[in-house]
């Protein structure tokens, strides 16, 4: 799958969007299909933390690991999945201030392996950047709903 970044503005600082988005335990409040999500170790995240989701993409249960590959707080958060995962993945979510708040942008490039990689390419793609821009948009409603 090609790189794709998809971007929104919230009305909140930069400061509380990104607590929002790093705290692994709100993840499913703005990531509609995910079903479970974890992360080891506890506490702050770091490069090197291990985020483990249990989500429905397809309408398959998958189940990927990521590793934190960048971590800075208030800026960028960057993952690659790991090689168990279902799907091979990059992303980053940047923050930068923006009028009236925060914007976010996400970048997404992947592919399927296990039993999604029988899924054509572009059904894939399609359904991965749909899940995508609805998470932000729920990431937005979310934050400025209080």
């Amino acid at each position: 799958m090609r790189r794709h970044e998809i971007s929104v503005v919230i009305a909140r600082p930069v400061a509380e969007v990104f607590a929002y988005v790093d705290d692994v335990s709100r993840e499913h409040e703005w990531q509609p299909q995910l079903a479970e999500a974890t992360q080891s170790p506890t506490g702050p995240t770091a490069t090197g933390t291990r985020k483990r989701y249990v989500s429905h993409f397809l309408g398959k249960r998958v189940e990927n690991t990521y590793v934190v590959t960048a971590y800075e707080p208030g800026v960028r958060i960057a993952t690659e999945s790991t090689p168990d995962s279902a799907l091979r993945a990059r992303s980053e979510i940047r923050f930068e201030e923006a009028r009236g708040g925060t914007r976010v942008t996400m970048s997404i490039e992947g592919a399927a392996t296990g039993a999604l990689r029988f899924v054509p390419a572009r059904v894939a793609e399609a359904a991965f950047v749909k899940e995508a821009r609805e998470a932000l948009d729920r990431l937005k409603e979310r934050l400025e709903r209080g």
